[in-house]
């Protein structure tokens, strides 16, 4: 790839990734919970999902306080909802069928309360996918007293997606109860391979290769894997089973071919829709897929198509440097746009996940080293952000 090349598809010059890392840090709670969008009502909750792909990004950006308040903020969170949690891994350990309105939800309020609110709660890749940011954090920054702290919680949370991780549940769009989703199975994997190896816990590890068994065997249709065991059409999270959980290799064929699937079929001006039949706020492209469609790109080694999920998801910062939930739903669908406008006002134009991702491939690119415009390596482009002094 030339300079010229690089030109053309992102500038990365870092004052972007700084927003982001500013725009994160601004949507953490005083407890240490990150609410998913301020300007939105309906997403002023903590999603374990959100928070950890979040405090993921601000470790990377080293970020280390910010990402150990909203650890120990689960902890927290987990301990008010601890007999619940215990009830559902008995249940399931005995046979027993569990049913979603009484299991542990998987959003919380900023205090780590827990609100009826009539929207489907019953999702278990959250715990997976916190189990898996907690390890890069102890991994990054060193274990400290924060593991021995949360220890208990690590052990509650294994034990739990050990006995329900692979039953039906909601999916990461708070959908298709009924079903198995191959997403959610790549976060409770991650999770059980991560505690497994903080823990030295056997039956986590165990767990974990059933797990992608199941995955690798039971969730395709041919050569490529499917979005859940009652939807064999493609869905863009399916690209988390390559990154960051490791299910299958990124250069894996049946990977290659499923992610072909979800370019060919969900690309819209470039960003990455959803899924198909996607008709929230018309369907729109989501920002935080186009970044993890260049992560993906990235890990198998395509550069040129990394940069241009890169560039891409720069075209939708706003000019106050917010980046939406979505873009392009408005012209693809007006009126199941508007259907949902009037039932719950525009959509969230700022989300803390959307930053979370972007930052997350600006920091994967500039690690990369590749030669910029100028002569110059892209991490010295135009810096990092500035962290915040680590704690000790």
């Amino acid at each position: 790839m030339t300079r010229k090349d690089l030109a053309r598809l992102t500038r990365l010059d870092g004052q972007l990734a700084a927003r982001s890392a500013q725009a994160m840090l601004s949507h953490q709670a005083p407890s240490g919970g990150f609410l998913a969008a301020v300007d939105f009502a309906p997403y002023r909750y903590c999603w374990l999902r959100d928070g950890s792909f979040i405090a993921f990004a601000l470790a990377l950006a080293g970020e280390q306080r910010a990402a150990e308040r909203f650890h120990r903020w689960v902890a927290t969170a987990l301990s008010g909802i601890a007999p619940s949690m215990r009830a559902a891994t008995e249940s399931r350990l005995a046979g027993e069928a569990n049913l979603a309105g009484s299991m542990p939800p998987a959003r919380f309020g900023p205090d780590g309360d827990v609100r009826d609110d009539g929207w489907p709660n019953f999702q278990v890749d959250g715990y997976g996918t916190w189990l898996w940011s907690l390890a890069d954090h102890v991994g990054r920054y060193g274990a400290g007293r924060l593991l021995d702290d949360l220890a208990p919680s690590v052990e509650m949370v294994c034990a739990y997606l050990e006995a329900v991780g692979m039953d039906p549940c909601f999916d990461c769009w708070e959908e298709n109860g009924g079903a198995v989703h191959a997403s959610t199975l790549a976060c409770v994997y991650g999770g059980l391979s991560a505690a497994s190896a903080l823990t030295g816990r056997e039956a986590a590890r165990r767990r974990a290769d059933d797990i992608a068994g199941h995955i690798v065997n039971r969730m395709r249709l041919g050569a490529r894997f499917v979005k859940s065991s009652d939807h064999a059409d493609v869905d863009s999270s399916l690209l988390w089973l390559a990154v960051p959980f490791g299910v299958v290799g990124a250069d894996a064929p049946v990977m290659s071919a499923t992610a072909s699937e979800i370019e060919g079929t969900l690309c819209l001006d470039g960003g990455l829709r959803r899924y198909g039949s996607d008709s929230y706020y018309g369907g729109g492209a989501w920002p935080l897929l186009t970044a993890w469609l260049g992560w993906y790109h990235l890990a198998r080694g395509d550069l040129a198509g990394a940069y241009r999920c890169a560039s891409c998801v720069e075209g939708c910062f706003d000019d106050q440097g917010h980046l939406a939930e979505q873009v392009g739903g408005e012209a693809r669908d007006p009126g199941g746009y508007q259907a949902w406008v009037a039932r719950w006002g525009k959509p969230a134009a700022d989300l803390a996940w959307s930053h979370a991702m972007y930052f997350v491939l600006w920091d994967q690119l500039n690690k990369r080293e590749v030669p910029a415009p100028g002569g110059e390596l892209l991490r010295r482009a135009g810096g990092s952000p500035e962290p915040s002094q680590p704690t000790t």
